[in-house]
């Protein structure tokens, strides 16, 4: 997971998503309210992944689901 964007911490930011098997894509997101298990249940939206099946991992860290993806930058 790459976080891209000009808001910041806490900001809309677009996500850009390299899953194992298919192609990488890009979320667009707001680091400070959303949590990770939200954050799955988008991932699952744009990919044939379902949000129970994956792991998310930022920077060799693997991210909680009750986290908020601010927490992890």
């Amino acid at each position: 997971m790459v976080a891209d964007g000009d808001s910041g911490v806490g900001g809309g930011v677009t996500v850009q998503v390299r899953p194992p098997i298919g192609s990488s894509f890009s979320v667009q997101t707001n680091l400070g309210s959303t949590t990770v298990r939200e954050f799955k249940v988008i991932v699952a939206q744009n990919s044939d992944i379902s949000a129970e099946q994956q792991q998310l991992i930022y920077k060799g860290q693997i991210l909680k689901d009750d986290q908020t993806l601010e927490s992890y930058v």
